[in-house]
């Protein structure tokens, strides 16, 4: 199996994830009841009239990044730029989850304007834990103890290798890969940082199951990022091995661990969908309360971007939708990355 053959299998298997995730999307405007649309309380008619509409209309909204994949893929499929597919799926992964925050908020807006249901009223006191949440509290042992191993191997292997014979071999070609997987690596960090750190009041009311489900939910998002971190560990150790290999060798490897791939994926994608239900179906128990706007987000934020010192937190819901907070260290430690990513991707020879 070529390169080319790999990535459109990729391709492919992130169009099954993908229309998957629509269809869970299509149906959370539904998940408490007819009696709900997302967290917004509206009458029983509601859906036989301007609910309808909301409905559609956030239904097409949905469609926004299979109107820029569709062209672009058919344009790198038919010019023969097939490896591009790979930063298109890392490109519309973002888009998709942007696009759903923003597009939430846009029909809850529509319903709130449209119902004339009152929401519970939001209650005179909120609860916030403030014990402190550290990345080693949530951090497992054996976890760390594999990803420092397999990683110190395989760079090892891969100097070793090249301190063989450096006068063969450029130093770029050989380090780029474990390079580049050793800096997705501290990305990994740091959205498990993020994870760790996000933090939002609960109602006095039930208090215990918010916080409770809350924390179903980080420690879910946290076994992602470790997951992605033992994968990206797997690709530096095995690397040398690719290195020293023959080209039939160097391809039959590569194939093998195609199809281990594909399989552990797969199964991944079972399980992060069964828990992603589970926490859905949990939430969708707990009744929404609208929480009192305790740091005046909606007035101090401007979007897409601002600089709120007074309202401390990385994202701040405004009254046009959702703005990056440049006052937060957690979103200059993402500048940063994001820079250091662009810069390593054109220092390093990588083509995927």
């Amino acid at each position: 199996m070529t390169p080319n053959a790999i990535i459109l299998c990729l391709y492919a298997f992130f169009w099954l994830v993908r229309v998957n995730g629509c269809v869970r999307r299509g149906r959370q405007p539904l998940l408490r009841g007819e009696q709900w649309f997302f967290d917004v309380p509206v009458p029983a008619c509601f859906y036989s009239g301007v609910g309808r509409t909301l409905l559609i209309q956030y239904w097409l909204r949905m469609l926004i990044p299979f109107t820029i994949d569709i062209p672009l893929a058919i344009y790198f499929i038919c010019s023969g730029h097939v490896a591009y597919l790979c930063w298109l799926v890392i490109g519309l992964a973002a888009l998709i989850h942007i696009n759903h925050g923003y597009s939430v908020e846009i029909a809850e807006r529509g319903a709130r304007r449209c119902s004339s249901t009152h929401a519970q009223t939001a209650p005179t006191i909120v609860a916030s834990s403030l014990s402190p949440r550290r990345l080693r509290d949530y951090s497992d042992l054996l976890t760390e103890s594999i990803l420092a191993l397999s990683i110190g191997v395989g760079l090892s292997e891969t100097f070793r290798y090249y301190s063989s014979n450096p006068g063969h071999h450029d130093p770029r070609l050989v380090f780029g890969i474990p390079g580049l997987y050793l800096y997705l690596q501290l990305g990994m960090l740091l959205i498990k940082r993020y994870v760790i750190a996000w933090r939002s009041p609960v109602p006095q009311s039930n208090s215990t199951e918010h916080i409770a489900l809350r924390e179903k939910t980080r420690t879910y998002y946290l076994k992602i990022c470790d997951w992605c971190r033992l994968a990206f560990a797997a690709v530096i150790l095995i690397w040398p091995w690719i290195l020293a290999a023959t080209p039939d060798g160097a391809r039959h490897l590569l194939q093998s661990l195609f199809w281990i791939s594909v399989f552990l994926a797969s199964v991944g994608t079972v399980w992060v969908e069964w828990k992603r239900k589970q926490l859905a179906n949990a939430r969708a128990n707990l009744d929404p309360i609208r929480l009192p706007d305790l740091l005046n987000q909606s007035k101090v934020a401007g979007w897409p971007l601002c600089f709120q010192p007074a309202a401390p937190m990385m994202i701040l819901r405004g009254a046009r939708g959702y703005s990056l907070n440049f006052a937060n260290r957690l979103t200059y430690l993402s500048a940063a990355y994001l820079a250091g990513m662009a810069v390593l991707l054109m220092v390093l020879p990588i083509s995927l």
